[in-house]
């Protein structure tokens, strides 16, 4: 018996019926559901925001938590920053803009005091409804959607091996928090949209700036269950 070829049989069939197989789990949110899904990538000036704000519904933002200034950083890795969050609202509350907030360092030291600075910020629930908090860290996340904040979990970027059985650990997560979203790279859409078919969808579209990119970032956003698409084009092309 050839049992090289035999492995490769199983594993290959194990394969295909891992990658067919979809859990059926959905979840009652009334966070952002419209038409124009696109968004802008990582605007972290709020003048900017404000500019773009005729041409998107939404923009996405990178904070870090300032432990020694009890603030918000508004700024990517290794960036320096202008602005805080308080500032940056204070800016463009007066749009009609929603906010996806990609809170980069969550953690358990820092989200009792990170919860209270988001109450002050967003005070009512008005200005709630307009944001959505993103982070890796979902047993921190959920505390904020206990202070009525929408919430969205960044999901691991789909890889060949590990996410055979990480995949499943995203579901018992997801079970067990429930967030309003679940959020991850563009280029593992196909994969989690098979996997969760009825769960809203957030994603990024980094680097994806060529004419031949409009057409995949169109593409998904004609997925059914994907609610919303950052883009680093300046214009909404599909307006």
């Amino acid at each position: 018996m050839n049992y090289k070829f035999l492995f490769i049989f199983v594993l290959t069939t194990l394969y295909v019926f891992f990658y067919q197989l979809s859990f059926d789990i959905s979840v009652d949110s009334s966070f952002y559901s419209s038409d124009d899904k696109l968004w802008a990538h990582r605007v972290l000036n709020p003048s900017d925001a404000k500019s773009l704000s005729k041409e998107f519904n939404g923009v996405e933002i990178d904070v870090f938590f300032n432990s020694k200034l009890n603030c918000f950083d508004v700024k990517h890795h290794g960036k320096f920053s202008e602005f805080t969050l308080s500032e940056y609202y204070d800016v463009t509350k007066k749009t009609n803009l929603k906010y996806w907030i990609d809170f980069k360092n969550l953690s358990k030291i820092n989200a009792n005091k990170s919860i209270e600075l988001l109450n002050s910020i967003f005070i009512d629930e008005n200005s709630k409804n307009d944001v959505i908090i993103e982070s890796k860290n979902i047993v921190q996340l959920s505390k904020l959607k206990n202070h009525g904040f929408f919430i969205s979990y960044w999901v691991e970027s789909f890889h060949f091996i590990k996410s055979f059985y990480s995949v499943f650990e995203v579901k018992e997560n997801i079970e067990a928090f429930v967030p309003d979203v679940i959020s991850m790279s563009s280029s593992s859409v196909d994969f989690y949209v098979r996997k969760f078919p009825k769960y809203p969808i957030h994603c990024w579209t980094n680097g994806m700036t060529n004419l031949e990119d409009k057409i995949k970032i169109q593409e998904i956003c004609d997925l059914n269950n994907v609610k919303v698409v950052l883009t680093d084009f300046q214009e909404n092309f599909l307006k």
